[in-house]
């Protein structure tokens, strides 16, 4: 766990609010996986995350989501990241930016390593987004995006690849 604090901590250099919101996050994951017959200790603090995170900071990022190391978080603010989301190591969110179900539970988007999400973007459904994908601000997506692929637009269509 303390790696993964870290390694968050060093990519949002120079930005306090992104690093006490992951630091935040990554304590409760940890908290929440502990077995259920100690988890009782962990509550209170749980409960404070989501009060603090979610209604002061304005960040929703469920501490029962998958999310790799070293996410950073360009101006945390209007996030919003579902509990059966998953992400992948070195991705990039920006501000307003929803990853969420479409339709029910466990609809929500797989996202690969290194993907760059811009501001403004709302990626839903029971998709997958490749290693390595940029997906433009303002963005809606809503279908699967290969590798290295970069997408824009409502809905995102390829606008181009990386070199």
């Amino acid at each position: 766990m303390s790696l993964g604090i870290l390694q968050d901590w060093s990519v949002n250099a120079g930005n306090i609010r992104s690093r006490l919101i992951l630091a935040s996050f990554r304590l409760a994951q940890k908290l929440h996986r502990w077995p259920r017959v100690v988890r009782w200790i962990g509550m209170p603090y749980l409960a404070v995350y989501q009060l603090v995170v979610y209604w002061e900071l304005g960040v929703e990022l469920n501490y029962k989501a998958s999310i790799g190391p070293r996410l950073r978080l360009y101006h945390g603010y209007a996030l919003v990241i579902h509990d059966d989301a998953v992400l992948g190591a070195d991705c990039i969110l920006r501000h307003c930016t929803t990853i969420g179900m479409r339709r029910g539970s466990n609809d929500c988007p797989l996202i690969g390593d290194r993907v760059d999400i811009g501001s403004n973007c709302v990626v839903i459904g029971k998709i997958t987004i490749g290693d390595g994908v940029r997906i433009g601000a303002g963005s809606v997506v809503i279908y699967d995006v290969g590798a290295g692929v970069s997408v824009a637009g409502n809905p995102a269509q390829p606008v181009g690849t990386k070199r």
